[in-house]
């Protein structure tokens, strides 16, 4: 599948998963239905990242925070989901908001979670972005050859992860870092290949082209 950023006439790349009883941040359910009327921003985050995650997450509250001033943020929500469905939860993608300056109560970000199968459905069947977990006796989150491998061979950063550090788990979750456009019926409009390199600016843009306004 060809992956390119958002262009002034945004294609219909495919049609969003449906889904249903996953759970956000603040342990309440969450369907895919709830995005109905709205575009969403859509990222892949692993609470105990220590490279793209982090970077990715506090790039969103900064572009959250420009939406609210352009009097789009009742019509725009971003919608993450946990790759470490078998390793984390609720508590740690609520400490991992937490941590990049986003009040977890704001339902204007779901960050969602569910069982292995219904996170693997979603996210690798749904919206064809790989996942592995990879073991690594070195500190949490750590850049490995195989997170090389799914990320791309850029070099990745290294950002400060209290959670990170303090869980000090045995693991990484290697990930495609994407941040995905998903329109108001539910259909994938854009697909950006260094999720942490997309500027707020950019990407008002494209919703903009979303919701047909301007300014």
């Amino acid at each position: 599948m060809h992956r390119s950023a958002a262009q002034r006439t945004l294609p219909v790349l495919f049609k969003a998963p449906a889904y249903r009883d996953l759970l956000n941040q603040n342990g309440d359910k969450v369907s895919s239905q709830a995005f109905d009327g709205k575009v969403q921003v859509v990222a892949f985050l692993f609470p105990y990242c220590n490279t793209f995650c982090p970077v990715i997450a506090a790039h969103l509250v900064g572009f959250e925070n420009l939406l609210a001033s352009s009097g789009l943020a009742d019509k725009v929500d971003v919608v993450s989901f946990n790759v470490d469905p078998g390793g984390t939860g609720p508590r740690q993608m609520r400490e991992f908001l937490q941590e990049y300056g986003w009040d977890a109560s704001n339902p204007r970000w779901q960050y969602l979670t569910g069982t292995p199968a219904q996170i693997r459905s979603v996210v690798t069947s749904g919206f064809h972005v790989d996942y592995q977990k990879v073991m690594d006796q070195g500190s949490a989150g750590d850049s490995s050859s195989a997170a090389l491998a799914v990320a791309g061979s850029d070099p990745q950063p290294q950002v400060v992860n209290p959670l990170a550090t303090k869980a000090d788990v045995p693991y990484d979750i290697t990930h495609e870092d994407v941040l995905m456009l998903v329109d108001q019926r539910g259909r994938v409009r854009a697909i950006y290949d260094q999720a942490d390199a997309v500027g707020k600016f950019e990407l008002l843009k494209a919703v903009r082209s979303l919701l047909g306004t301007t300014g």
